[in-house]
């Protein structure tokens, strides 16, 4: 008996977020229990498929069915439906031989046949809906505004009336995890962190002297990094650069938005998709995430903390990360706060260097990846066979 794992996207250790998790999740129990990976077929399957070749016995990238947009435009619920990859996820399942299936996302539940008999293990990256609250406070225009209203509506349906009895649910923190007991006090919930590789993401030298490089990384496309971008750049960068002219805004990730593009020129770096984070990691002095929209816990804060970063973020950019104000971040909860707290940090080359080294600490003791995902060993090991981990 194996172990279905039904993935929104490609597990990929080169984009960080909810790819990152689904790859480490993936080689990490594909080491214990026989594990079959289904998931859409995107650019990058090759290099996926060769990074998890020895963690899956069987893996099944679907290809997308025609009129995909058509789909989008017609459907009622918030989530798509591809009939491909739900035919795929069905034949695999009416043929038995799973003891369990994980679903990721919620995105994924409406490909689980309703009439499921063996356990679901629903990983929900970010509990609940605050993420769509958060969008439809903050958004401006009456166009906008309605259609994440719909959009947010469309999510409360869904999580009143389509879930499925699952067997476990994992989230990524403890504060996702009072949330769900709280909506669903009879389900069980297990906390498994997002986490960081510390031996793949290490600090650089120390950086005392030249330009300033302020860095924010992360999916560009991403409506809630868009956002953080357009306020770095647009109310918080002016404002350093009134003390630091030669400072450098620094936006590092893939699928750009058009109105980060536009901001390309003088003291402002869009890359675009890189191959390497490290680099620009190494690169900058501060760390700067100005989080007042979105949800989950931040796998690039993760990443940040692990190169030796001092970072600036908000209370709910490091959400669900158990660090300590001022000792291994700094919190700013608004521009003016957040400009102050750059400043500050760029005067003092001692506070940099102390926050840097308690971030990294931090993760070092409790954002491993082998720690973090440790939990999952005992929840399958009364589901399926477990084996001893490879070396």
């Amino acid at each position: 008996m194996s172990l279905l794992f039904l993935a929104p996207g490609l597990p990929s250790p080169g984009t960080g977020g909810g790819s990152l998790r689904m790859f480490h999740m993936v080689r990490f129990l594909g080491d214990r229990v026989a594990l079959d990976l289904v998931a859409p077929a995107s650019d990058g399957v090759e290099a996926v498929a060769h990074f998890l070749r020895g963690s899956c016995r069987e893996m099944e990238f679907v290809l997308p069915s025609p009129g995909g947009a058509w789909r989008r435009v017609l459907r009622l619920g918030p989530y798509e439906k591809d009939p491909a990859l739900a035919a795929a996820i069905r034949r695999r399942l009416t043929g038995g031989g799973y003891a369990a299936v994980q679903v990721e996302k919620p995105a994924m539940l409406p490909y689980v046949p309703a009439d499921t008999r063996i356990p679901i293990i629903l990983d929900t990256w970010a509990f609940g809906l605050g993420g769509a609250v958060r969008a439809l406070r903050h958004e401006r225009g009456i166009a906008t505004r309605a259609r994440n209203l719909l959009r947010l509506a469309r999510f409360s349906a869904f999580d009143a009336f389509c879930w499925p009895d699952t067997y476990c649910i994992l989230v990524v923190s403890e504060v996702d995890r009072e949330r769900c007991l709280r909506a669903r006090p009879d389900r069980r919930v297990l906390v498994v962190p997002n986490g960081v590789d510390c031996a793949a993401v290490r600090p650089g030298p120390f950086r005392d002297s030249g330009p300033p490089v302020l860095l924010f990384t992360g999916d560009m496309g991403f409506a809630p990094n868009v956002d953080a971008a357009l306020l770095l750049a647009f109310r918080i960068l002016p404002e350093v650069r009134r003390f630091h002219p030669d400072a450098e805004l620094r936006l590092a990730g893939r699928n750009p938005d058009p109105r980060l593009l536009a901001l390309r020129g003088p003291g402002v770096v869009v890359t675009g998709k890189v191959a390497d984070m490290t680099p620009h990691l190494n690169t900058a002095m501060v760390y700067v995430a100005p989080h007042f929209t979105g949800a989950g816990t931040r796998t690039k804060l993760l990443e940040a903390m692990a190169a030796g970063l001092p970072i600036v973020t908000t209370s709910l950019g490091i959400e669900g990360i158990a660090a300590t104000p001022d000792r291994d971040v700094q919190i700013a909860d608004d521009p003016a706060t957040t400009v102050t707290a750059i400043l500050r940090l760029l005067a003092n080359s001692t506070e940099r260097r102390s926050l840097g080294a308690a971030a990294r600490r931090l993760v070092e003791e409790r954002y491993e990846w082998s720690r973090c995902l440790a939990p999952l060993e005992t929840l399958y090991a009364g589901l399926l066979p477990v084996r001893a981990a490879r070396c």
